[in-house]
């Protein structure tokens, strides 16, 4: 472990399975240094696809009805195998050896998210790291989320760390918008010098898209937001949905399929119909409130920035990003992988990111992102 903490240069592999569920995103990345100073090289990346029924199972546990541990437990097992097998799979389809590999950092799946109970905030993952460790030979470091609760934060988002990382060198105040099933924003502010990094979850982001899709259209996603682009989104639907309590909150906060899955988005058609929308007009709506929930948590915590980083998969949807362009009209819109990053792949960056900092020690102030009393060490380390 010294000798890996020591190198300058490590290979790394991140491994992520987003709110929707798609599979297992693996990228193998290189780090050259630690915190701000690191600079981080995209070797390659893959996603390994579930199986529908693993997806559906997988989908199934995450909603806050579902309340039975035995499940829970037998699909971390097989979670984590499945983690492993993209990383050997990753190791091998990349050119690799195994030796090359310095470490793994794995986020896993989260499968509950409570931000505020009695005892704090809940949020678990499953793909137990240390079965990872043990099914690949590979040290590898995970719940990265842990160490935040117990510091009274709410344990997302954290990737708002790697985005100062990774973008926060440009010198202006840049925000980042990641796209996934909910959709999270960070800002990096410049100021005498310091970079302050403020972050929290914006709302739904591909979930009840992705809902409307399948269930309108027989299609598991809007691709390129082609079905949003046919209809007219219903304003007063949009703006009904923007007055509950969550979208009236600044941040720090945080969402999961707990607040914007099944059930809100069953909800949201059934509004819809209410209302006898077409179905292409749906679509429209829900894509609208995700972009529109954006513009309003900007507004709300007074962010300020003159360059928007897009990430996750929704960038693939054209809908959101015109629509964004119409709504920060004074804003440059660009996209990570302009900067060397993948779209697809920087949440699985970022898990080898913050595992090299697990590593190093490296503590972050997350009092504006997560609400975190205090900086700790994100990640538990499990040795092979």
């Amino acid at each position: 472990m010294k000798n890996i903490i020591n190198k300058n240069r490590k290979v790394v592999i991140g491994l992520n399975s987003g709110t929707s569920a798609d599979g297992v995103d693996a990228a193998v990345v290189r780090i050259t240094s630690n915190s701000y100073e690191s600079r981080v090289k995209f070797m390659a990346g893959k996603t390994y696809s579930y199986s529908p029924a693993f997806k559906k199972r997988l989908k199934k546990i995450a909603e806050l009805k579902f309340d039975s541990a035995r499940q829970w437990l037998e699909l971390d097992i097989e979670l984590a195998e499945l983690f492993a097998q993209a990383a050997r799979k990753i190791v091998e389809s990349s050119g690799f050896k195994f030796a090359d590999i310095d470490f793994i950092g794995s986020h896993g799946h989260t499968v509950r998210h409570l931000p505020k109970t009695r005892h704090g905030a809940i949020t678990h993952q499953i793909g137990d790291p240390a079965r990872i460790a043990v099914r690949t030979g590979i040290t590898t470091i995970g719940d990265f989320r842990v160490a935040d609760t117990s510091a009274g934060g709410q344990g997302a988002p954290l990737t708002p760390i790697v985005n100062a990382i990774l973008f926060g060198r440009r010198g202006s105040n840049i925000g980042v918008l990641n796209i996934g099933g909910i959709a999270n924003l960070t800002l990096l502010k410049t100021k005498r010098g310091a970079l302050n990094i403020f972050g929290c979850d914006t709302g739904p982001g591909n979930m009840p898209v992705d809902y409307i899709s399948q269930n309108l259209f027989g299609r598991d996603y809007d691709e390129g937001g082609k079905l949003a682009r046919v209809g007219r989104a219903c304003n007063p639907i949009v703006s009904r949905l923007l007055d509950r309590k969550f979208f009236n909150q600044t941040g720090p906060k945080s969402a999961g399929r707990e607040d914007f899955g099944e059930d809100f988005s069953r909800k949201f058609l059934s509004s819809c119909r209410n209302r006898k929308l077409n179905k292409h007009d749906i679509m429209a709506t829900a894509a609208m409130l995700t972009v529109k929930a954006v513009r309003k948590c900007v507004e709300l915590n007074k962010f300020r920035f003159d360059e928007l980083i897009l990430t996750g998969g929704g960038v693939k949807n054209h809908f959101f990003k015109l629509t964004l362009n119409d709504l920060l009209p004074s804003v440059k819109i660009t996209k990570a992988s302009d900067y060397g990053y993948p779209e697809d792949y920087l949440e699985a960056i970022s898990f080898a990111v913050l595992a090299n900092e697990a590593l190093c020690s490296n503590r972050y102030p997350l009092k504006d992102v997560t609400g975190a009393k205090r900086a700790v060490v994100l990640g538990k380390i499990c040795q092979a």
